[in-house]
């Protein structure tokens, strides 16, 4: 169900091409070079991971951890060896203090509540090194008044958590959650953002 989900958002923001400049713009925005490692919160079925861990190559390591088994087996079909997948609850990342040099969540903070986004971005801040790097990718309000009006369709469909994360500021979450040097992209008609902080 996930995968026809995303295809059907895909359409909307440039198709299968949109999303893959999408994730790029977040493995950039996370600074990834060979050799680190790199977390990614709520990986849902992987696609994110396969991308880093071909930037990191066999000297890195990519971690992907969501709370959905089915997905998660989905991922487990894009597994390399420098690719690890854990069933764990994005609030308690199973990983020591400034384990990763960088990490991302993407289209993942809108399906919670607002608590557990903070609590989510707090722990992502708890595993990432001094002067490392976050990447969020996620929903923006648009201002098109035609694009907000899909927009708003669209969001009935994903409930009230995206409803409420629309109305709230990506970039002051993250810098609450301790990161500094914010910078924000939009992209898609406004309909989406990446926002990264400095650890």
């Amino acid at each position: 169900m996930y995968d026809p989900l995303v295809r059907s958002l895909s359409f909307f923001i440039g198709g299968e091409r949109g999303l893959r400049m999408m994730r790029t713009s977040v493995i950039d925005a996370m600074g990834v070079t060979p050799g680190m490692r790199v977390l990614d919160v709520c990986c849902g079925t992987g696609v994110l991971c396969a991308m880093v861990a071909e930037m990191v190559g066999a000297d890195g390591k990519v971690v992907g951890v969501d709370l959905s088994e089915k997905m998660l087996k989905k991922a487990e079909k894009r597994k390399k060896d420098n690719v690890r997948f854990f069933l764990s609850n994005a609030e308690e990342i199973p990983y020591d203090d400034e384990y990763f040099d960088c990490a991302s969540i993407t289209f993942g903070l809108h399906e919670m509540p607002h608590q557990v986004r903070m609590n989510v971005l707090c722990e992502m801040r708890r595993v990432v090194k001094p002067g490392g790097k976050i990447a969020v990718l996620d929903y923006a309000h648009p201002k098109n008044k035609l694009i907000r009006c899909l927009f708003n369709i669209w969001m009935f469909v994903e409930g009230e958590t995206a409803k409420d994360f629309v109305k709230r500021d990506l970039s002051s979450m993250v810098r609450y959650a301790g990161f500094n040097s914010i910078e924000k992209s939009v992209c898609a008609y406004n309909t989406v953002q990446i926002v990264s902080g400095v650890r």
